[in-house]
């Protein structure tokens, strides 16, 4: 199945219970980040698209630069989206290979599970969502300015937009106490629909 949200809805939090609770887990941007680690396969032409100013000393790429460039120029992140989705959705399909083939119960987080036309390829959909004034307050607690956490918000398609296409929903408004009790009534949903 697939896991999915906005951006600082809570999807690690979910899934980190449901790895708790048995699933085997595959983050989209976990493969993303390791294609421009030091060594990765997408380094040199993520380089050649954005020049020097996002290179590092150790080989790799700067991601807290590329990301001020890319979420202020809707260009320049597709020109990224273009370079990363495809090595990336390639990964996450022979991992859904493997799981179904082992007969495991598999969950990948995918923030941007919509916007790369991919979800026909998951059993199930879930989603994870909160209301803006919740989501612009977190990504500021992360260390964003006002202006960074609206334009990363706007980078990606709106959370009710997401929910309405989901198969599921988790609210993610309050206490974590009740996002871990929405997560197990879900969790269990799921594992029954399979069995």
């Amino acid at each position: 199945m697939a896991l999915t949200g906005g951006i600082a809805c809570g999807k690690s939090k979910v899934a980190g219970f449901w790895r708790r609770w048995g699933a085997e887990m595959l983050d989209a941007d976990e493969i993303a980040h390791r294609l421009i680690a030091p060594g990765g396969v997408c380094v040199d032409a993520v380089q050649q698209a954005f020049g020097p100013r996002i290179w590092t000393p150790d080989g790799g790429i700067n991601r807290a630069r590329l990301a001020d460039i890319v979420f202020a120029d809707a260009a320049a992140r597709q020109r990224l989206n273009d370079l990363l989705h495809p090595p990336v959705i390639r990964r996450m399909r022979q991992w859904a290979e493997g799981i179904r083939r082992e007969g495991l119960v598999g969950v990948a987080v995918i923030p941007l599970l919509f916007e790369t036309g991919t979800e026909k390829e998951w059993d199930a959909v879930v989603c994870v969502a909160s209301a803006e004034p919740t989501i612009l307050d977190r990504l500021e607690r992360r260390g964003l300015t006002a202006e960074q956490a609206r334009a990363r918000l706007a980078s990606q398609w709106p959370v009710s937009e997401k929910a309405a296409r989901a198969d599921r929903v988790i609210e993610n408004n309050g206490s974590l106490a009740e996002l871990e009790a929405q997560s197990r009534a879900v969790w269990k949903e799921l594992i029954e629909e399979g069995e």
